[in-house]
């Protein structure tokens, strides 16, 4: 082969790895959360990727990490630059690393979210102090309707959470503690209703080995967040992105993908019911 060739098959593949409207030096990391198991997380953020790409010009890098921990940090660090997390990781983010409001999913024509407690259908269990010296399952330390709610629930009954239960593990998803509750691996979980319900809606098998005994009032949705030092014009020209979705053919057919009606611009007061919860969970 002569060198002009083997010059231009590699200018040809130079563009194929990085289009001309994007430069690899250029480019964004967007983190998830662990809400879900880490394969099907992935398969339903690429394309969401991809189509953020498009529309800024730069590549769009996701990756994910086992803790919400981990993900402020990164945020904090400017190590990333923008993020879906959960609202108890949010809001432990803002006070401990200055994370800031991007946008709003709107899930089922709604803002907010809850948390309920499992149990497997086959169990006595009616209600959470049922519970008490049994095996208990949390998502992550961070997580609101994983964790802290639950928590901040047992603390205003008068009981001492880390004595109320027999044995508690923390999952590092809402799916794995789904999954733990349903095989009897433990006798009850508290849980994200959007993932709860979305496994309802795709009919999995496993829902209907469960019950719910306890739902908590309506807490503001998990929203995306960026980085405090993300330069101000870069964050509003992906919030622009997420608030035209809806309005395009492509931008709606990976909207309800995600399961998400739209986005909407940042809203702190959505937010304040839970700033109780924290208040009440943390020892």
């Amino acid at each position: 082969m002569s060198v002009l060739k083997k010059l231009v098959r590699y200018l040809l593949l130079l563009f194929c790895l990085f289009p001309l409207n994007l430069r690899a030096d250029d480019s964004l990391i967007f983190l998830i959360s662990p809400m879900t198991s880490p394969v099907s997380t992935l398969s339903k953020f690429y394309p969401f990727a991809k189509y953020l790409e498009n529309r800024l010009g730069k590549k769009v890098i996701i990756k994910q990490r086992k803790t919400y921990e981990e993900i402020n940090k990164l945020l904090g660090e400017n190590k990333a630059h923008f993020a879906y997390i959960c609202t108890g990781g949010y809001l432990t983010g803002r006070k401990k690393y200055n994370l800031e409001l991007l946008a709003i999913p709107v899930i089922n024509n709604k803002k907010s979210y809850q948390a309920y407690v499992i149990v497997h259908k086959e169990s006595p269990y009616e209600k959470v102090e049922d519970l008490k010296n049994k095996t208990f399952l949390f998502t992550d330390p961070l997580s609101l309707t994983g964790n802290l709610y639950i928590k901040a629930y047992l603390k205003e009954r008068g009981y001492a959470p880390e004595k109320f239960f027999k044995k508690t593990y923390f999952t590092g998803s809402h799916e794995k503690s789904i999954e733990a509750v349903s095989k009897k691996l433990a006798d009850g979980a508290s849980i994200d209703s959007l993932v709860y319900e979305e496994m309802l809606s795709k009919k999995d098998p496993i829902i209907k080995t469960l019950k719910i005994i306890h739902t908590s009032q309506e807490f503001g949705i998990p929203p995306f967040v960026v980085s405090p030092s993300l330069n101000p014009i870069e964050k509003q020209r992906i919030l622009k992105v997420l608030l035209k979705m809806h309005e395009d053919p492509e931008g709606q057919k990976i909207l309800k993908h995600l399961g998400i009606d739209r986005f909407e611009p940042p809203d702190h007061t959505l937010y304040a019911k839970t700033l109780k919860i924290l208040k009440l969970s943390t020892p």
